[in-house]
């Protein structure tokens, strides 16, 4: 276990929490009512991917979870928690750092709902075996010190026909190509740094991973999943390669927002940012 690591990444996200405010534009006070609402707004409003009657319900499938028992990793500052809770699902959030855990318990009482809602390393839950009906994660596994470490404990704790989805950063991505020619041009090749090293020193979080269809599909296997689907996606940003801040962030914002919808998603279910995978526990688990 790489402890050190891991000390960082609490430290980062700690300092950092995943607000979606990409700009520090939001004028609401940190965890009131108006903040939860407004980071929901501008992350649901991100990706064609994310839109419907419900938020994230071409991503989350909440008809079937009312009365399930649902584990969020890494939990952030409660977005998905909310949309799961308020479909009915019982569910359990964790998250590395106490700063997401205190937002989020402050989030869910503003709202009236409810979840046990607990500071954790997902490489080592404290569940038992078994556990939970369906398993969450978007944008956390590649933070770790040991993805891997998350899968096989998301493998453990997800009952026999359970089903995990997840997202992680795409490593074919025209994001990430964007910034490993940046890298190149800015020497940092030349300086002893890998294409991975360049690709997490482009990324938020103390430290990002990146992977191919093929290397997350096969990191699944192994664990003992099944694979139901991965493929790209992304948010309509990534289609301007443009600064968000400043005069150029004012030209990126009136540039995607004449961008279609349809064409937003052809491209990024080719070549977006992010993998999102479906994967299933089998009925009888080895």
């Amino acid at each position: 276990m790489d402890l050190g690591l891991q000390k960082g990444n609490r430290l980062w996200w700690n300092q950092n929490p995943m607000s979606y405010d990409w700009h520090g534009t939001l004028p609401f006070p940190e965890g009131s009512k108006e903040f939860f609402e407004a980071i929901d707004a501008q992350f649901f409003s991100s990706s064609p991917f994310y839109e419907g009657s419900i938020p994230f319900e071409r991503l989350i499938p909440f008809d079937s979870l009312k009365g399930k028992s649902v584990l969020e990793i890494g939990c952030g500052l409660g977005s998905h928690a909310q949309l799961l809770s308020k479909a009915g699902s019982s569910v359990w959030a964790v998250d590395l750092t106490p700063k997401a855990v205190e937002l989020t318990r402050k989030r869910f009482s503003l709202n009236g709902l409810k979840a046990a809602i607990m500071q954790m390393d997902a490489e080592r839950l404290s569940f038992p075996d078994r556990t939970f009906d369906f398993i969450w994660s978007w944008g956390v596994i590649h933070h770790s010190a040991h993805p891997d470490s998350i899968l096989k404990e998301a493998y453990r704790v997800l009952k026999p026909s359970g089903e995990f989805r997840l997202m992680v950063y795409h490593q074919r991505s025209l994001s990430a190509a964007i910034n490993l020619l940046r890298g190149i041009l800015s020497g940092k090749i030349l300086s002893g740094m890998s294409p991975a090293d360049i690709l997490s020193y482009y990324s938020d979080g103390y430290v990002a991973r990146f992977y191919t269809a093929g290397q997350l599909s096969r990191m699944l296997i192994d664990c003992g999943f099944s694979i139901r689907s991965i493929g790209p996606l992304g948010q309509k940003s990534e289609l301007i390669p443009l600064p968000g801040k400043g005069r150029l962030g004012r030209v990126k914002s009136a540039l995607v927002s004449t961008v279609p919808d349809r064409f937003a998603i052809w491209w990024l279910s080719w070549a977006g940012s992010f993998l999102f995978g479906v994967a299933a526990k089998p009925e009888r688990d080895r």
